[in-house]
């Protein structure tokens, strides 16, 4: 696959396709893929949701485009066709140059090969992964149906384009939120309050706590991968340290940590912060 290049105007709702032009800042995103077909639904899909769309077929390209036009975020494919310069080589070298646009991996690999590539994207200074749903798989597509076609029949990209929104959400600089009345969490300042008995108490994380709930909060929504949170927080060992690391969190944050309301498990992929409001 390749990258993607995007531009997102002003505040776009993602998921409606709705863009809001009362906003002019234009925000650059790269979509790198070596499927010409892949290329074409995949910005037929997200123009609709309201970007323009740059493209780039191999990794070599998509290189010199990041370093030309400077995108805002970059969809990249772990398996470009080119043994000497995949998916993974282009963030490694991105990274490695001091570029700390953010990265989403978009690939087609069998779930079991998954957590391998995932774990070595994370590794590399990848934000985001995401697997792509069965429309971009299918024999239509990769015998070049027209996109709009296709898309009428089968279009989710849901997944894709809210883990776009939440990074470039990130991306600028949303730091401190309220919750419900009931908690608030401030990224910058690296301080944790929920509310007893009417009035604001702080709770105390450890660092490791907070990089995990600093991780799930900046995702605005979408499931994050036991590994991304992982490297994220430094996390060693497996993934039962992991749990015993949100079991503390939750004991600490949640009303109910037995039923827990803010921090949620996505059996067979990772957790996902909620808010209730």
């Amino acid at each position: 696959m390749g990258v993607l290049y995007l531009k997102i105007v002003g505040p776009n709702d993602f998921l409606s396709g709705v863009a809001d032009t009362m906003d002019d800042q234009i925000k650059t995103v790269l979509f790198v893929d070596d499927n010409p077909n892949v290329r074409s639904y995949v910005k037929f899909a997200l123009e609709d949701a309201g970007y323009h769309f740059i493209e780039a077929a191999d990794g070599w390209t998509a290189m010199e485009t990041v370093e030309e036009q400077e995108p805002d975020l970059i969809v990249l494919d772990i398996m470009l066709g080119d043994p000497d310069m995949n998916g993974l080589d282009v963030c490694k070298r991105l990274r490695e140059q001091g570029i700390t646009t953010p990265v989403i991996f978009l690939t087609i690999k069998d779930r079991a090969e998954d957590a391998h590539f995932m774990e070595r994207a994370f590794s590399l200074g990848a934000d985001d992964y995401v697997t792509k749903r069965e429309e971009l798989r299918r024999e239509e597509l990769r015998r070049g149906m027209p996109p709009t076609e296709y898309l009428e029949r089968k279009s989710d990209m849901g997944e894709l384009i809210a883990r776009i929104k939440a990074r470039l959400t990130r991306a600028g600089g949303v730091v401190d939120r309220e919750y419900d009345n009931y908690l608030k969490v401030d990224l910058a300042g690296g301080r944790v309050q929920v509310k007893l008995e009417g009035s604001w108490k702080d709770v105390y994380l450890t660092a490791t706590e907070f990089a995990i709930l600093k991780t799930l909060v900046e995702h605005d929504g979408p499931a994050v991968h036991k590994e991304q949170i992982m490297a994220a927080a430094g996390i060693e060992g497996d993934e039962s340290s992991l749990q015993n690391h949100i079991m503390r969190l939750r004991q600490k944050l949640e009303p109910n940590p037995r039923d827990p309301a803010y921090i949620v498990t996505h059996y067979g992929v990772g957790y996902r912060f909620r808010a209730l409001d």
